[in-house]
């Protein structure tokens, strides 16, 4: 039977959901892979995608792995940091945490990630002008062996 690599976009959003500084400032139900949910974000989010995997060996693969935080705006999400600022944070967060672990296990295979952009950020108005988002973008480079 034929090995497959497997979901690291799942990997990561396991080991964030782990960490309970990262869950204090982004819920673990709000650490998601694929897109952001229907309807009103009241708390920050973060999604978790793959948009490049690359490599020269079928059990040694580079995943690009891409978190974009959400912030909703101050209105609704309340406290005392900026909404971008907040997302800032959270991006950071992560980022240092991602990069920092040490080799990871995850079903049938091990990890480990290099920070290698972010956080940016940006204002996502596609929701309305009354609904801004306020996003920080984090990039990793993600070994992945396959066991």
């Amino acid at each position: 039977m034929t090995t497959s690599t497997p979901y690291v976009p799942g990997a990561i959003r396991q080991f964030l959901r782990s960490i309970d500084e990262y869950t204090t400032l982004c819920p673990a139900d709000g650490i998601v892979t694929g897109d952001l949910p229907p309807g009103d974000i009241t708390a920050p989010f973060a999604t978790i995608t793959a948009p490049s995997n690359y490599g020269v060996d079928p059990m040694l693969r580079r995943p690009l792995i891409q978190i974009d935080v959400w912030v909703p705006r101050w209105e609704i999400l309340g406290g005392d940091v900026e909404p971008e600022e907040l997302a800032w944070n959270i991006g950071d967060l992560g980022a240092r945490l991602i990069h920092k672990a040490r080799q990871q296990k995850f079903r049938n295979c091990t990890w480990n990630a290099e920070w290698i952009d972010g956080p940016i950020t940006e204002v996502d108005r596609q929701r309305g002008v009354d609904l801004p988002l306020f996003r920080s973008i984090t990039r990793f480079d993600v070994k992945v062996v396959v066991r």
